[in-house]
C-alpha cells in the first residue's frame, strides 16, 4: 500500500481511476486498429485516445 500512500489516493479512488483509464485504452486500440485496418475511417482516433489519456480536450 506504499504506491497508495505515495499518491495520496484511498484503494477506491486509485482503482476507480485505473479503470478508466484502461477503459480509455481498451476502446482506443479498438478504434486504432480499425483505423490501421481501413485508414479512411476514424482518422482522429489516435488524437482523441490521446487527449482523453493526457485529460485534454480534443479540438479538430
Amino acid at each position: 500500500m506504499g504506491h497508495l500512500e505515495d499518491i495520496g489516493e484511498s484503494w477506491f479512488t486509485h482503482f476507480r481511476r485505473a479503470l478508466r483509464l484502461s477503459f480509455v485504452c481498451l476502446i482506443g486500440s479498438i478504434r486504432l486498429l480499425v483505423h490501421g485496418l481501413f485508414p479512411n475511417v476514424d482518422v482522429a482516433a489516435g488524437r482523441i485516445t490521446a487527449a482523453k489519456l493526457l485529460g485534454k480536450k480534443f479540438e479538430e
